[in-house]
């Protein structure tokens, strides 16, 4: 699936929010893929304050940097660290950073890496945002989940897309 980058918009910032799922991974491999010539910001959302989660932010952080790199050595790589609620961070930091697309992971953690599904979260949370969204599946298989391909989603989330 190519992306047609925004005329005047060639340093689109490209945000991917990653919680150290297989899914997350793929997401930040399938940015780096497709989005080579913009920047991507790169957050990780941890759930509370405490020293553990904060830690755990930082190292995903800082592997998913030293993973980008490894995959194109001059890439552009941001990244950020909130605390709260994931879906309402993952908005503000779109919105605030004035990101052209958000490549996410289909779901989290806690999902199952070998199910090629679309999360709950995922799917109300693309929906949620104001710019284009693309989830990717653990098998690194994107998703466009904008309106114009809501059949495509629509497909994923009752389990028949190919």
């Amino acid at each position: 699936m190519e992306w047609e980058v925004p005329e005047g918009n060639r340093e689109m910032i490209t945000l991917v929010p990653i919680d150290g799922s297989q899914s997350s991974e793929e997401a930040v491999k399938f940015a780096v893929r497709r989005q080579p010539q913009g920047e991507l910001l790169l957050l990780y959302v941890a759930p509370s304050a405490r020293q553990g989660d904060l830690e755990r932010g930082r190292f995903l952080l800082e592997a998913g940097v030293r993973h980008c790199r490894s995959l194109v050595d001059d890439i552009a790589v941001t990244t950020r660290l909130e605390v709260g609620d994931r879906r309402t961070k993952v908005r503000d930091v779109a919105a605030e950073a004035n990101c052209g697309l958000v490549v996410m992971s289909a779901h989290g953690e806690a999902d199952l890496p070998h199910v090629d599904r679309v999360s709950s979260e995922a799917a109300i949370l693309s929906t949620q945002l104001q710019r284009p969204v693309l989830l990717v599946l653990p098998t690194g298989k994107g998703i466009r989940g904008d309106e114009e391909l809501a059949e495509d989603l629509e497909e994923a989330l009752m389990g028949t897309a190919a």
